[in-house]
């Protein structure tokens, strides 16, 4: 582990480089890597309206990783907004489901259908 916060990248076409794939991720203490803002990274969004300016800007750095990690952290962010929806549609439904289980009670306690059960299990008794 360094103390150093140098980024190791792969400059592509660079044979003087390292020969292995590097994480972009520096190697260091993690109290000492900088701490981003989340709202900062809302700039790599897919539907970010500085988007094509963003990606011109990440190519331009000629860093395989660094475009490769942007483009999973946009397919993640795809992928859990997606998620979000549905787990919105399912409660959505599970509240209407408890209401209408709701109403349902309130029908049945307005007919009194317990106590008339009851009433008819006596009849049946011998």
């Amino acid at each position: 582990m360094t103390y150093d916060p140098f980024v190791l990248a792969i400059i592509q076409d660079n044979p003087y480089l390292y020969g292995q794939a590097l994480h972009i991720m520096p190697r260091t203490m993690t109290e000492r890597h900088p701490q981003y803002d989340p709202s900062d990274l809302l700039m790599f969004k897919t539907y970010n309206p500085h988007c094509v300016e963003t990606d011109a800007l990440v190519h331009s750095l000629e860093d395989e990783l660094a475009i490769a990690e942007v483009h999973c952290w946009r397919k993640l962010m795809t992928e859990r907004a997606k998620l979000e929806h549905d787990m919105q549609r399912v409660l959505q439904s599970v509240h209407d489901a408890g209401m209408e289980q709701e109403r349902i009670q309130i029908r049945m306690e307005s007919a009194n259908l317990l106590a008339r059960l009851e009433f008819a299990r006596q009849l049946r008794r011998p």
